[in-house]
């Protein structure tokens, strides 16, 4: 009985128990903050690529065609380290977008990937954007 009462008293190890237990916590809130920013960068990138795209297709003669327009597109995702091919990005002329009409419309749509797609349900494998800018005559 003496031995239980002093084992009770003891606190060796307890750090470790208590690292034990909480360290699984830490590192999935940790690696899942680290995958939703990835997301949201991702996604604001790509936002940023249509609306480029979109603003180019209005003000540009560099981006007077459809191949030219995803050209570009796929061209600036690529200086953020994206990685498009022209089946990802729609381009639309003239169209009426987000209730205005005469506008030039830009879809970019690209795969995410994340080590925590079978952790986290819910999580994306697909991202899409859609950009808006004025046709300027």
């Amino acid at each position: 009985m003496i031995r239980l009462a002093s084992l009770r008293r003891c606190n060796a190890g307890a750090t470790a128990v208590e690292f034990a237990l909480l360290a699984p916590i830490f590192f999935m809130m940790l690696f899942g903050l680290i995958e939703f920013s990835r997301m949201a960068w991702t996604k604001q990138t790509i936002g940023d690529v249509a609306y480029a795209t979109a603003r180019c297709m209005s003000v540009s003669s560099s981006c007077n065609t459809s191949t030219l327009q995803k050209s570009y597109a796929v061209k600036r995702a690529a200086g953020f380290g994206i990685t498009l091919t022209n089946a990802n990005v729609t381009p639309a002329t003239n169209t009426t977008c987000k209730g205005y009409a005469s506008s030039n419309s830009v879809t970019v749509t690209v795969a995410f990937h994340s080590p925590a797609a079978g952790l986290i349900p819910g999580l994306p494998t697909r991202l899409s954007s859609v950009a808006c800018f004025p046709y300027l005559t």
